[in-house]
């Protein structure tokens, strides 16, 4: 029999379904079987110990105690190393089915973290990381960032046909607003990849009469959907904030620095609290002033 020997934790809890509670060490589990080790102190500095085994059917739910260095890397995971996340992820995923497990949460941890890494084979395994918690997850609150976080790995993958697809259905299925931006910031993501392959592609794009039109509903397309969230749900700062910040590089991307610059100004200025706020500061130093701008008009039409 294949037995899951546990790494060193700290003290686990089985809840069982008769109501009785076990702190104890867990030493090896399956789906079949679970074995744990508990000490007793008898006095005198005696203890005495028994390792039983019971069928994890009898388990309502288990506590576990946390890895070495886990707490750390919770508590702070921008501080944390790659390695040390994939470390405990590779010991806590085998519990993502198991309930009050929070292997998911170290997952979504452990995707984000390989999204913004530089190689494309990293991308891919987030992916995977992200497809076994949709499939395995018992935690269903984790299905929702794990989407996204695989529309995030298709579009940095440049499979984009892919991430538009699924983004659209997501969007069909869903009347979450979250999930509802999170889909429209995908499809508007895939979709600025492809307004910069056309200029890449098409160097003198504004002398040509097939590709300047299908530039400008492209541009405008894009900063339409990045600024959706914005003005259709204001209260969700977070993402109005992060869709702000993407309007502004789609709109410097095409030289018209005055609209971005008046993107960034508005996070600032309405969202000081969120993550993208110290972005938006950070590239308002870096972007010229508006009587500095010599964008061409074709460069900065609007709508």
């Amino acid at each position: 029999m294949f037995w899951l020997v546990m790494a060193a934790r700290a003290e686990d809890v089985l809840h069982l379904k008769d109501g009785k509670v076990i702190r104890c060490e867990i030493t090896a589990i399956t789906d079949n079987v679970l074995s744990y080790k508990t000490t007793i102190d008898l006095g005198n500095g005696r203890t005495a110990s028994a390792e039983p085994t019971i069928s994890p059917e009898a388990v309502d739910f288990i506590e576990f105690g946390p890895l070495p260095g886990e707490a750390e890397i919770l508590a702070d995971p921008e501080g944390a190393s790659l390695d040390a996340i994939q470390k405990l992820w590779d010991e806590e995923s085998r519990h993502l089915h198991r309930p009050r497990s929070n292997a998911g949460e170290i997952g979504l941890l452990y995707g984000i973290r390989l999204l913004a890494e530089p190689d494309d084979f990293q991308w891919r395994f987030a992916m995977a990381v992200f497809d076994r918690i949709l499939e395995r997850d018992w935690n269903t609150e984790h299905h929702a960032p794990a989407k996204s976080g695989r529309l995030r790995a298709l579009i940095q993958l440049g499979r984009l046909d892919e991430a538009i697809a699924e983004a659209r259905q997501l969007a069909k299925e869903s009347d979450d607003p979250e999930m509802l931006i999170e889909a429209r910031y995908a499809i508007a993501r895939a979709d600025f990849e492809k307004l910069k392959q056309l200029e890449a592609d098409n160097p003198k794009w504004e002398e040509d009469d097939l590709v300047r039109p299908k530039r400008e509903r492209l541009y405008h397309g894009v900063v339409d959907e990045f600024l959706w969230p914005y003005l259709f749900h204001g209260t969700e700062e977070a993402l109005a904030a992060r869709g702000l910040v993407a309007a502004a590089e789609a709109h410097r991307f095409v030289g018209n620095t005055t609209e971005a610059r008046a993107c960034l100004g508005d996070v600032v200025a309405l969202y000081p609290d969120t993550p993208s706020a110290s972005e938006a500061r950070e590239l308002l130093e870096t972007y010229p002033e508006p009587d500095s701008e010599h964008a061409s008009p074709s460069n900065t039409e609007t709508n």
